[in-house]
């Protein structure tokens, strides 16, 4: 009789029977290749499975043949022994795993399982024999309901997941049914309750709050300082104020020393003091007419000269050597312009001189502006060599702007130097030439012809600055430049005027002298201020003490009006005690000072040639003195000549507008009041558009 097979083997051998008639058919023969090596593999596979088929049917006896259903249920019912079914060997390895699961159970019912060996590293995964171990524990926490027993089964997705980089710890707690309500720990803190406390306790807690509280201290503090009832004060006198809002309370300090002025000034002002700026188009010989002047009195010696004569040919610029007395800066001379104001002192026989060299490139005229606002007349250089005169004068140059600039701040007198008249052979014909064309440009922008004057030089080789060349000259009878200088007028106040007048001085530089001291330098515009008095800078509304002063490097006790001075200040005083609040423009007064830090005013407004139309809100520069705010108009109040309203302005208008100064506020005062404060400047796009007077400050 055959052994009964398997499915396994049944299949096995009926697919090598199909395989085995396909290889005998003829077709065979015709077959691929790659056919017939995977024809006898599979010959090779169902033989090998009939061949085990036959030997597990060998291993069996006539009673132990069953279906592979029995089979297997016999295998799962076998029992937990160590052996395995009798007589067989081959049944141990298989049998294994499971009998390891029942020894674990066995354990388990003796035992309840502890979470420790139940749980595992929340880092590792959940193996086969853990998930057999928690079947068997539920399983006999059924059967057994007094040990409690936990299952737990932790799956980790790793990418969902961020595991953390150190170990976990985590914390069973069992709460058995007889355990009472846990109190808290009493070495780490104490419950204090009415009723559980202890008399002693309860004093001592109540004495902690019998002291009085911070805020009570501090109350207590301020009441003394204000020395009245501080109780009835309102919550917002309470408040500490801000130390700007106690600025306005500053005190008035004296003078560290008692000064007749009167006696002083008249000794002072026995030699006059006049300042004048030197303007004009770039290359018109500014810089070499100022180090000629300057050579020539005996200022600069020939050994400073000379050296400078040695550099500029070394560097290929042999005709700078003058120009560099005055333009000392790497840049300045390397660009061979003036980029930025120069101020130098020097006396004649008769007067004291403060002359101020200004850069005449377009790019520059701001710094041009801070130095005519200083000066109490104008110098107007031009180029006397055909062509150059028409391109600094005609062709769009800066001799017309700087002309404008100074008749709007205030530079009522000017001269008409005409240099380079030794390119032109001192030509009498071109020097009359300029002098007709400048005679009717100065008279349209409002200079009369009794405040203007014209005289010829030549700047490098000196002729007519200090010295006269009657040869040269023949034509001319006129003064020299210092003769000039030494005699025109300039309105100069008396003695009892600048004593009276309010101080008030615009600020050029600000620097740090020390860690602990500061300093201010600009010109004196009005009265008169003594070392120890205490003065307010405006806009920051800063108040500090002066602690000393120097005129030209020497110490003095006062200054006055049109001094060039350098004050010294303590940077405790400041209230953040540092200097960034303070800036170039700002206005140095006294604390009863009439000048307001305003953010809007009114001016009449008076436009020049413009490329486009001025409109309301577009902005524009907004000069005043040395102090430049962007600004715009906010309101076209009045037009000249004009009834309807409009929101724009053209090329020359003369308007009543309100001004709006941005990012900071600008301390001016009426034009009425101080002409020199009172003036203002507005520039768009590189150009001067127009001037004006202030008329009201809000």
């Amino acid at each position: 009789m055959e052994p009964k097979l398997s499915k396994l083997a049944q299949l096995a051998k009926a697919r090598a029977q199909r395989q085995g008639s396909v290889n005998t058919s003829p077709q065979s023969i015709s077959a691929p290749l790659g056919t017939s090596s995977v024809t006898n593999r599979s010959i090779k596979l169902g033989a090998l499975a009939k061949a085990r088929a036959q030997k597990q049917d060998s291993s069996l006896g006539p009673g132990d043949r069953q279906s592979p259903n029995s089979i297997l249920d016999k295998f799962a019912s076998s029992s937990a022994t160590k052996n395995g079914s009798e007589g067989s060997n081959t049944e141990v390895k298989p049998n294994r795993l499971l009998a390891l699961a029942a020894e674990r159970k066995k354990r388990s019912l003796e035992q309840p399982p502890k979470f420790a060996e139940a749980v595992k590293s929340p880092n590792s995964d959940v193996t086969a024999d853990t998930a057999s171990k928690s079947e068997d524990q539920k399983s006999t926490s059924t059967r057994s309901p007094t040990a409690p027993s936990l299952a737990l089964q932790i799956a980790v997705d790793r990418s969902l997941l961020r595991l953390p980089r150190s170990e976990v710890t985590l914390f069973l707690f069992e709460n058995e049914p007889s355990a009472k309500r846990q109190r808290p720990n009493t070495s780490i803190f104490q419950v204090l309750t009415n009723h559980e406390a202890s008399p002693q306790k309860i004093s001592k807690a109540q004495s902690n709050f019998e002291g009085p509280s911070p805020d009570d201290t501090i109350l207590n503090a301020q009441k003394q300082a204000f020395q009245g009832d501080f109780e009835n004060l309102s919550l917002q006198d309470k408040a500490p104020k801000p130390k700007a809002a106690t600025k306005s309370a500053a005190v008035k300090s004296k003078p560290f020393k008692t000064i007749d002025l009167k006696s002083a000034l008249s000794k002072k002002l026995a030699k006059p003091h006049k300042s004048f700026v030197v303007i004009g188009h770039v290359d018109a010989g500014k810089s070499t007419l100022m180090g000629r002047l300057l050579f020539d009195l005996g200022v600069v010696d020939a050994k400073t000269v000379n050296k400078l004569v040695r550099e500029a040919e070394k560097s290929g610029k042999g005709s700078f050597a003058l120009a560099w007395v005055m333009d000392q800066t790497s840049e300045e001379r390397s660009r061979g312009v003036t980029v930025d104001i120069c101020a130098t002192n020097f006396e004649t026989k008769s007067t004291r001189f403060t002359a101020i060299d200004a850069p005449g490139h377009k790019d520059f005229v701001p710094q041009m502006i801070s130095g005519v606002s200083q000066a109490d007349l104008g110098l107007l250089v031009v180029d006397s060599i055909a062509g150059e005169f028409e391109s600094g004068f005609i062709m769009d140059g800066q001799t017309k702007e700087h002309t404008i600039l100074a008749k709007n701040f205030g530079v009522e007198r000017l001269c008409v130097v005409v240099n380079k008249m030794d390119k032109e052979n001192w030509s009498e014909s071109r020097f009359n030439d300029i002098k007709r064309q400048m005679t009717e440009y100065l008279s349209e922008v409002g200079y009369k012809p009794p405040m203007v004057d014209f005289i010829p030089i030549s700047g490098l080789d000196g002729t007519n600055v200090v010295r006269k060349d009657n040869e040269k000259l023949s034509w001319y009878s006129g003064n020299t430049l210092v003769e000039y200088l030494e005699n025109v007028d300039v309105q100069i106040d008396g003695i009892d005027e600048v004593i009276s007048s309010e101080f008030n001085m615009t600020i050029t530089d600000v620097f740090e002298i020390s860690s602990s001291d500061f300093g201010l330098s600009g010109k004196v515009i009005s009265g008169t201020i003594q070392a120890g008095e205490t003065i307010r800078v405006s806009p920051s509304d800063e108040c500090v003490q002066v602690q000393s002063m120097k005129l030209e490097e020497t110490p003095v006790d006062f200054a006055s009006q049109g001094d060039f001075v350098s004050m010294r200040f303590k940077s405790s005083q400041l209230s953040n005690g540092a200097i960034e609040d303070l800036t170039v423009g700002d206005l140095v007064s006294r604390l009863d000072s009439s000048v307001k830090s305003a953010s809007t005013f009114t001016a009449t407004l008076h436009l020049f040639n413009l490329v486009k139309p001025l409109l309301v809100g577009t902005p524009f520069v907004l000069f005043r003195n040395n102090c430049q705010v962007p600004a715009r108009i906010s309101k076209v109040i009045e037009i000249e000549g004009v009834k309807k309203k409009r929101m724009h302005l053209v090329s020359r208008q003369t308007a009543l507008v309100e001004i709006s100064v941005m990012d900071r506020k600008l301390p001016l005062t009426k034009f009425a009041d101080n002409k020199i404060l009172g003036r203002v400047v507005i520039r768009r796009e590189g150009i001067t558009i127009g001037a004006g007077v202030v008329e009201d400050v809000m």
